[in-house]
């Protein structure tokens, strides 16, 4: 019995790498006016973030519905194999829902939905260390109940030029919004178990790069069988200095650098960078 790994386009592999991979990719929608995209597919990340510059209002997103898996889910089911199903966190979208009750119409016992309670980077890693578990020999029910546990040990920090993106996307509330925005300041937002909010803030680039350092605790307390994932949002310059301060702070380490795409882009926009990684479970 194959085991097939699925997730959405919020974990940004691109087209190429997941075919490569064998990764299949749900993907979620964007809207600029009454224009709609296919995140990933039909808008790349660059054109993106050059549609939202001169945007005279915020793109919309949209979440997958049961129909965007029932036909990888009833594929898997004609085959009578296995399938792990990872979406963006069940707090931030109704994707995961549409899983599920894709799921339930399919009536597909070999079919394992996990709530990775992560998006973006810790989507990804989440979905890198399935594919690691997989090729280890493990069994899909076995996977499932790994990644049910790993997911509460993904770390994800990000330095974000602006809180406004994610306040009118009604990810922050107003009051955390205003107190991230303050003239120079950048402010620093963390995910962890589905919970997005203000972790802390840090005068300029420097000054918001030292404080992701301390909130990063005394060492990285990395598990070795994953890399230290960095990504980007328009622009890698930040994101380059992130790395630099994080290995002059705790040493070389392992890393992958990735753009986000428009889903979450919409939400965070351009000037972000993110640092994730998973905790070593003691």
């Amino acid at each position: 019995m194959a085991i097939y790994i699925l997730t959405d386009s919020t974990a940004d592999f691109l087209p190429d790498e997941a075919q490569r991979r064998g990764i299949w990719v749900v993907p979620l929608k964007v809207q600029f006016g009454s224009e709609t995209y296919a995140d990933g597919l039909e808008l790349d990340h660059a054109a993106f973030f050059r549609k939202l510059e001169t945007a005279k209002e915020l793109p919309t997103t949209s979440q997958a519905g049961p129909d965007d898996f029932l036909p990888w889910f009833e594929r898997v089911k004609a085959q009578g194999d296995s399938l792990i199903c990872l979406p963006l966190a069940a707090s931030l979208s109704g994707t995961y829902q549409s899983a599920v009750i894709a799921k339930q119409l399919c009536g597909y016992e070999h079919i394992h939905v996990v709530d990775s309670t992560q998006t973006v980077l810790g989507l990804r890693l989440l979905v890198d260390l399935a594919c690691l578990l997989r090729d280890q020999g493990l069994d899909a029910p076995a996977i499932a109940q790994k990644l049910e546990r790993a997911k509460h040990h993904v770390r994800l920090l990000a330095v974000v030029d602006t809180l406004k993106y994610l306040h009118k996307g009604g990810r922050l509330p107003a009051a955390v919004s205003i107190a991230g925005g303050l003239l120079r300041v950048k402010p620093l937002i963390s995910l962890r178990d589905g919970q997005l909010g203000l972790a802390g803030k840090g005068v300029g680039v420097k000054g918001s790069l030292a404080a992701l350092a301390k909130l990063l605790g005394p060492e990285l307390n990395r598990d070795e069988r994953l890399p230290v994932y960095y990504g980007y949002t328009a622009d890698d310059t930040i994101c380059r200095e992130l790395i630099a301060q994080t290995e002059q702070t705790f040493g070389p380490h392992p890393y992958e650098v990735h753009s986000v795409g428009a889903v979450i882009g919409t939400h965070v926009g351009p000037g972000a960078a993110v640092i994730v990684y998973l905790e070593r479970d003691n």
